[in-house]
């Protein structure tokens, strides 16, 4: 059998991998995505582990909560045992990257790749991949691909070495699926099925509670949203809908009825929810008037608290077939229950 230890000095260093065809040399950290290709000639220095077995084939990373400055004594609690946990999991061997407060995500990529070059990592043997990680997206460490590019990308790129399509990702800590664009990325990058709570996750409690996003996912379509990279549907529609009237929709603003027919005519006319007849049975119903008089809901104020509410209802009916047609056409799906697996199932797998 081949030697680990014989295979990686032939390309490895200390902190730096060696060309094997021209002999230039580059520091780990400065490898990129494509850790072992040489920056000079191209030439791909990967060692050759056929004969190896992967040690991790499920990869767990995971952080504990970072302290706040806060009075209460059952956060201060939870986020003490959240440390605690953190600590023992990483002691036991069960957190394979542990995350620190300090550590940016090019270090963590960092860390990710030092794990390959000791063999524990392969190349397409990753079963799955669990990140138990707070403060997503204003946190260092922060895997939300906002844009091409960047270390989000180059950190997912890294990751999709080791998968194949059969991977499986789910994403704990505080949520980027608050922005399902964020989690089609992810999955898109990596080329596999991607899967984050739509809510702040605890990986103590397992709890799931109710996010400030303004799409409302957690009680308008279920706790977990999962992405595919098969998308479905014109994504640019969508796009181009909610941009055009998600102050109305999403920022929780009271409409008016005048407001609220505007919205729903727009539904009709430019993704053709509604058809023809329902709206101007609805719309005869709303501006009712007798011969000679105001419409009614101008002076009765029984009559416009009690088609606001019908607006409401309606609005939200077209809201909500809104979202799920915009996550279909990302390649995602909603669930209320996890398709995956939990933060806790990955630590006791």
């Amino acid at each position: 059998m081949i030697k680990l230890k014989t295979i990686l000095q032939e390309s490895i260093i200390g902190n730096k991998i060696h060309c094997n065809k021209c002999n230039w040399n580059w520091k780990i950290a400065d490898g990129g995505a494509d850790l072992y290709v040489c920056h000079k000639c191209g030439h791909d220095n990967t060692p050759t582990l056929k004969e190896q077995t992967s040690k991790i084939t499920d990869l767990f990373i995971g952080q504990a909560r970072p302290e706040y400055n806060s009075d209460s004594i059952l956060q201060n609690i939870s986020t003490a045992a959240e440390k605690g946990a953190s600590a023992l999991f990483t002691k036991l061997g069960a957190i394979d990257v542990e995350v620190t407060p300090s550590m940016n995500t090019s270090t963590v990529t960092n860390e990710i790749k030092k794990l390959a070059i000791k063999g524990l990592l392969l190349p397409g043997k990753l079963n799955s991949i669990t990140i138990s990680s707070h403060n997503t997206g204003c946190g260092k460490f922060n895997y939300a691909i906002m844009y091409p590019g960047g270390t989000a990308t180059e950190f997912w790129s890294t990751l999709a070495k080791f998968c194949n399509s059969n991977t499986k990702i789910f994403l704990g800590g505080c949520s980027v699926a608050s922005e399902p664009k964020v989690v089609a990325r992810i999955s898109k990058v990596t080329n596999c099925e991607v899967t984050a709570p739509t809510g702040t996750y605890y990986p103590v409690t397992g709890a799931v509670s109710k996010t400030k996003d303004s799409f409302n996912l957690p009680q308008r379509l279920g706790k977990y949203l999962t992405c595919t990279n098969k998308p479905e549907g014109d994504e640019g529609k969508y796009n181009r809908f909610i941009a055009k009237h998600v102050k109305d929709l999403f920022s929780g603003a009271t409409l008016s009825i005048g407001r609220s027919m505007i919205l729903i005519k727009a539904f009709r006319d430019s993704l053709n929810y509604m058809n023809n007849k329902y709206y101007d049975s609805l719309r005869n119903k709303i501006y009712f008037r007798e011969p000679n008089q105001p419409f009614k809901y101008i002076d009765d104020a029984a009559y416009k608290k009690e088609m606001l509410k019908v607006l409401l209802v309606i609005l939200e009916a077209l809201t909500v077939k809104l979202i799920q047609d915009y996550i279909k056409s990302l390649g995602c799906y909603t669930s209320k229950t996890n398709p995956i697996q939990s933060t806790r199932g990955a630590i006791f797998k």
